[in-house]
């Protein structure tokens, strides 16, 4: 029998990926020496959830983004394409281990809810 933990922490929504919503998840954040860094990318979104943090998503402006496939949990990956957005929203995330491992999570974290009583700025750096 195998046994595993779950936690809860916070992230921000920093990227969307995927081009269908069932394969939508999100780039998650944390900050870190002052700035926002990618460290995971969730498992696809169940519906309510997809639809409570759609309508809060503003697009950053920016192009396209890839990020490394080690972002999403798997060495030799390939790199995670996603969009990016404003860094405004914060949600919960369940995780198998408390603290990050070499700069992201060791799996990728199931976003649980968003988290309207929190902004990106009240997250301690490096959990």
């Amino acid at each position: 029998m195998k046994w595993r933990e779950r936690h809860t922490t916070e992230a921000v929504v920093i990227g969307v990926t995927g081009r269908s919503p069932a394969a939508q998840a999100l780039v998650l954040g944390r900050p870190a020496g002052g700035r926002m860094r990618a460290v995971g990318v969730s498992l696809p979104l169940a519906q309510h959830v997809r639809l409570a943090v759609a309508p809060l998503l503003h697009a950053s402006g920016e192009e396209t983004r890839e990020l490394p496939g080690t972002v999403g949990g798997l060495p030799g990956a390939d790199p995670v394409r996603f969009r990016p957005v404003k860094p405004e929203v914060v949600v919960e995330i369940e995780v198998d281990q408390p603290r990050l491992e070499f700069g992201r999570y060791r799996h990728r974290p199931r976003v649980r809810r968003v988290r309207g009583d929190l902004t990106s700025d009240m997250l301690d750096e490096g959990h």
